[in-house]
C-alpha cells in the first residue's frame, strides 16, 4: 500500500488492477520541467499554488480546485509560478483505454478525443479523481477502483471532450510522423539530423521547423522524451539504474538522471523507490 507523500515530494502509482494509468502525486516550490509531452492523456487535480503554461501559443492557468487535461504528444511544461509552490495529483491514462472508455460512453468509436479547454472548474469530478487516487493508495479492492476510474473517465469525456473522427493528415504532418515512427523504432541509437532529413524527404531546415510547429519539440527532445518513457518502464520492472541508462541510450547514468529529472520531475531513483503498486 502507498503513503501520501510529504511536502516537497513526488510519488507515483502504477496498479496491477488499473493496467494503462499511471499516477504521480507532487508538490513542488520551483521549476522541475523543461518543456515535454506524454504519450498518454494527462488528468491533473491541482490541489494547491498556481501553475501557467502554454500550449499551441496560448497561456492557461491553472488554479488550486481546477482540472489541468492534456491531450497526448502535446508540449508542455506546467511548473509553478515564480515565487510560489504547487501541489496536484496527476493521472496518465494511456490513449486506447481512454478512447475505449469513450465509445463505450457514447456506444460508437469516436476517434481519439480531445479537450479544448485545458483548464476545467468542475469540483465533481475533482472530488471523483481525488477520489479515486485515494482508493489507489489505500489498496481498495478491484472493483471499487475499476468503478470509480471507469465512471470518473465517463463523466470526464461526456462533459468536457470534444469528439469527432480527425482530419486526414498533410504531406507535412504525415512527413512528422514518418520521422517520429523512426524515432521510436530507434530510441537508443545515435539518430543524426541527415537521416532524419532523407527519412522525412525534407532539408535539415525545414524538417526543424515543421518538427517543432508539429510536436512543440525539436527531434532531440522528442527523442529523449521516448526515451525517457522506455526508462521509467524498465525501473518500474525492476531493472537498476545504470543498466537502463545503457538500455535508453544514454551515455551514462549521469546523463540519463540529469534528462530523466527534467522530463518527469523526478529522479530515476524517486520514481523507483515510490513507484507503489497497490495491494
Amino acid at each position: 500500500m502507498g503513503k501520501m507523500p510529504t511536502n516537497s515530494d513526488v510519488q507515483f502509482w502504477r496498479d496491477p488492477d488499473l493496467p494503462g494509468v499511471e499516477v504521480r502525486y507532487s508538490s513542488y516550490h520551483e521549476e522541475a520541467f523543461c518543456n515535454h509531452a506524454h504519450a498518454a492523456y494527462s488528468v491533473g487535480v491541482i490541489e494547491t499554488g498556481k501553475t501557467t503554461f502554454y500550449l499551441a501559443g496560448e497561456a492557461y492557468v491553472g488554479l488550486a480546485g481546477r482540472m489541468i487535461l492534456i491531450g497526448p504528444n502535446v508540449a508542455h511544461a506546467c511548473n509553478p509560478d515564480p515565487d510560489s509552490s504547487m501541489t496536484y495529483r496527476m493521472f496518465y491514462v494511456d490513449v486506447p483505454l481512454l478512447e475505449s472508455v469513450t465509445a463505450e460512453v457514447f456506444g460508437h468509436e469516436v476517434g481519439q478525443p480531445h479537450f479544448p479547454e485545458p483548464v476545467v472548474d468542475d469540483p465533481g469530478l475533482v472530488d471523483a479523481w481525488r477520489t479515486l487516487h485515494l482508493a489507489i493508495i489505500e489498496g481498495a479492492d478491484r472493483l471499487e477502483k475499476e468503478s470509480l476510474f471507469i465512471q470518473g473517465l465517463a463523466e470526464l469525456v461526456s462533459r468536457h471532450a470534444s469528439l469527432g473522427i480527425p482530419d486526414q493528415p498533410s504531406g507535412n504532418e504525415r512527413a512528422v510522423r514518418v520521422v517520429k515512427e523512426y524515432l521510436a523504432d530507434n530510441v537508443a541509437e545515435k539518430v543524426n539530423l541527415d537521416t532524419l532529413s532523407q527519412v522525412a524527404g525534407l532539408s535539415r531546415y525545414h524538417l526543424l521547423r515543421l518538427f517543432r510547429d508539429v510536436t512543440g519539440l525539436p527531434p532531440h527532445a522528442y527523442q529523449n522524451q521516448l526515451r525517457v518513457d522506455m526508462g521509467k518502464g524498465l525501473l518500474a520492472g525492476g531493472m537498476s539504474i545504470s543498466r537502463a541508462a545503457v538500455e535508453t541510450g544514454f551515455a551514462d547514468q549521469s546523463h540519463f538522471s540529469r534528462v530523466f529529472r527534467q522530463y518527469t520531475g523526478a529522479t530515476p531513483l524517486q520514481y523507483q523507490s515510490s513507484n507503489c503498486t497497490g495491494s
